[in-house]
């Protein structure tokens, strides 16, 4: 795989990349959420990711899907490297198979996300995820395709163990992590409202010091980031899909100031609102 701390990456134009990667545990950035659809994949290690709603201890042999535009972020454990492979990828990339990614069973749909692979599929899922990297550094004739005839096997393999996994109860790792989850979903369901510690306190009987403490250990965010990284997309979101003037937009999601909202959109999406939209409707 490489060296611990390096990365090695493969392109194909703007809407394939594959990432392999030896790393220390290191803290994703945030926030982050992205247009690209995200497959990863861990080789070795452990990692605590939040994905939407959820947070999930990731294992070897796990699988995540994280739908475009989906918040996310990894943060430590004890467990001082880990090992990985993610795939980022367009619909546009998938052209007329794009389909698969909207499928009802589909852990893009669902809200899954975490899929742990019995062993013999782990071994099937690293031949897939090494036939990608051979054919992109060969490039024989018609590598492109194969490429992407491996991605879709991949999906329609997730599709097939989401399906089958679909009428099992959830299970949390710890409480804390139910509990985080609920107070999360909380605030996806809120975020238009002045939502303050004191109020998230109250709401799910715990203290303010403890839920801040706890919040921020499970998903890697302060409330107040995750709040503000929920506001921005539902603003980019609004921006994407309707002609609402962008004043209405900072309103509908919760900031009451223009010159604020402009400066946090920025520094979020490195452009201004109105420049969103226009790369949107080009």
């Amino acid at each position: 795989m490489g060296e611990i701390g390096k990365s090695h990456k493969i392109m194909m134009s703007g809407d394939f990349y594959l990432e392999e990667s030896v790393k220390t545990s290191e803290e994703m950035r945030a926030p982050h959420f992205h247009e690209m659809f995200e497959i990863y994949y861990l080789i070795s290690g452990e990692r605590n990711y939040l994905v939407g709603n959820r947070t999930y201890k990731v294992s070897p042999g796990d699988l995540l899907f994280i739908p475009s535009h989906e918040i996310h972020r990894a943060t430590n454990t004890s467990v001082p490297f880990h090992e990985r492979i993610v795939i980022h990828f367009t619909k546009r990339f998938l052209a007329h198979d794009a389909f698969w990614l909207e499928d009802a069973q589909s852990p893009f749909i669902t809200g899954t996300h975490l899929i742990s692979l019995p062993v013999h599929l782990q071994k099937r899922v690293e031949e897939l995820l090494d036939r990608m990297v051979i054919e992109y550094r060969t490039k024989d004739k018609g590598f492109e395709t194969s490429i992407k005839g491996a991605l879709l096997e991949l999906l329609i393999l997730g599709l097939r163990l989401n399906r089958d996994a679909m009428n099992k109860p959830i299970a949390f790792d710890r409480p804390s992590h139910r509990k985080i989850s609920e107070i999360i979903r909380f605030i996806n369901e809120n975020y238009e409202k002045q939502i303050t510690l004191t109020l998230l306190s109250e709401q799910f009987y715990i203290s303010p010091f403890y839920l801040s403490r706890l919040f921020k250990q499970t998903t890697g965010f302060t409330y107040v980031e995750y709040l503000t990284i929920v506001r921005i997309k539902v603003a980019q979101r609004l921006l994407r899909e309707t002609k609402w003037q962008i004043h209405r937009i900072m309103e509908n999601v919760g900031f009451r100031d223009p010159a604020h909202f402009g400066k946090i959109f920025k520094a979020i999406c490195h452009c201004t609102p109105l420049q969103y939209r226009k790369k949107y409707r080009q």
